[in-house]
């Protein structure tokens, strides 16, 4: 049986070689791990570890042999205390300065609110105009007061300069007769407010577009695009307003379904009622049912670029325009019967001249003999006379 010394200095020994076993495996350890903190935390905590059951082993071995004793055993004879202290002083230095190097790289790092806000080259946001429809003054009123009128940096004087180039027609005129001065930007902003801003108007005007929808004269995807997208502004921007449309399903369906072409009403109806029989019919459902339509109408009929039809509109034109006539004998632009220089030539003259030329003795014209003249029936409305020999 092993006695106590023999114990403790066994525990020694294997403690020893842990930490000589753990710096070693520091050494080949790949750089990226060591950037963890996670890894760097559990190695501190396990040499830690290493170092207190080899202290606490050193202390047994103390109290269990005599000063003559520890002269005769290597372990004290070679101060193995201090070789496997240095060891682990020196590894635990190392291990505490790269974590605290990774946590101040961490510190320094912006937080996720910061590096959101951080500005990058975007396009510049240009303001819309606003030409006095009040449903439009809503999404106005929004943009400018988020670039405009809450800037900070802007003054009153610069806010105002602003407010009147972004407007037109009737809200121009609303601004016209306001000095561009620093005192008079809340005043104008107050006025476009309390004309445009009315919940009642704007709703109204909503409600005005809604109902105003053209009906759909083809089943075209165009239309029934525009059909849909239009009753969906609509509706959104009445939710934007807090008008509350949960209920409104079976109002908007029986309007849109009144502006659809007379075959795709009756697609809906055979699908709404296909679907289910008794049940009301949600705007959701009709939504699908035009989303459907008019994508199966972009497959089958894809629609042509007005460039390539005005490319096929010019050629036919270019190909159908008639060649400008030339005179056969000065080459100017006339035909030969209205040459002056023909006409004052005398009988025999023009006799010779329409023979050497080879042309046609009837029309004097090029290509063709009298006698084709004659057969073809070509009409000539410039001649009337016959020059045959």
């Amino acid at each position: 049986m092993a006695t106590e010394t023999e114990q403790a200095i066994s525990i020694l020994e294997n403690t020893a070689l842990l930490l000589k076993k753990t710096q070693i495996n520091l050494s080949k350890c790949p750089k990226q791990r060591l950037a963890k903190v996670g890894y760097l935390q559990t190695r501190i905590k396990t040499i830690e570890e290493y170092w207190m059951i080899f202290k606490e082993a050193h202390k047994k071995l103390l109290t269990c042999t005599t000063r003559e004793e520890r002269e005769l055993l290597p372990y004290f004879e070679n101060e193995e205390f201090f070789v496997q202290e240095d060891m682990y002083l020196c590894m635990l230095g190392d291990l505490t300065d790269m974590l605290a190097a990774l946590e101040s790289a961490k510190g320094k790092q912006p937080p996720p609110e910061e590096l959101q806000n951080k500005k990058v080259n975007l396009p510049a946001i240009h303001l819309p105009l606003f030409s006095g429809e009040y449903e439009l003054w809503p999404s106005f009123k929004d943009l400018f007061s988020s670039l405009i009128h809450n800037c900070t940096t802007l003054s009153d004087v610069e806010k105002l300069n602003y407010l009147k180039t972004s407007v037109a027609g009737e809200a121009a005129t609303l601004l016209k007769h306001i000095p561009v001065t620093s005192a008079n930007y809340i005043q104008a902003w107050g006025t476009l407010n309390h004309r445009y801003g009315n919940k009642r108007l704007i709703v109204n005007a909503l409600l005005k577009r809604l109902f105003a929808q053209k009906k759909c004269t083809s089943q075209a995807a165009t239309q029934l695009k525009y059909l849909l997208d239009t009753t969906n502004e609509v509706l959104q921007s009445l939710e934007n307003l807090e008008v509350s449309t949960d209920s409104w399903d079976p109002v908007i369906i029986f309007l849109v379904a009144q502006k659809l072409d007379p075959e795709s009403q009756k697609e809906w109806e055979q699908n709404s009622y296909s679907e289910n029989s008794q049940d009301l019919s949600t705007w959701r459902d009709l939504r699908k049912f035009l989303e459907a339509k008019f994508r199966t109408l972009e497959l089958v009929n894809p629609p042509t670029t007005t460039k390539l039809a005005k490319e096929r509109v010019l050629h036919v034109t270019a190909a159908e325009r008639p060649k400008q006539r030339s005179c056969a004998l000065c080459t100017d632009a006339h035909t030969l019967c209205h040459c002056n220089v023909f006409t004052k030539m005398s009988p025999n003259e023009r006799r010779e001249h329409v023979k050497t030329n080879k042309l046609c003795f009837n029309c004097l014209g090029v290509g063709h003999s009298v006698f084709r003249a004659e057969t073809d029936n070509f009409t000539i409305s410039y001649c009337n006379s016959n020059f045959k020999e």
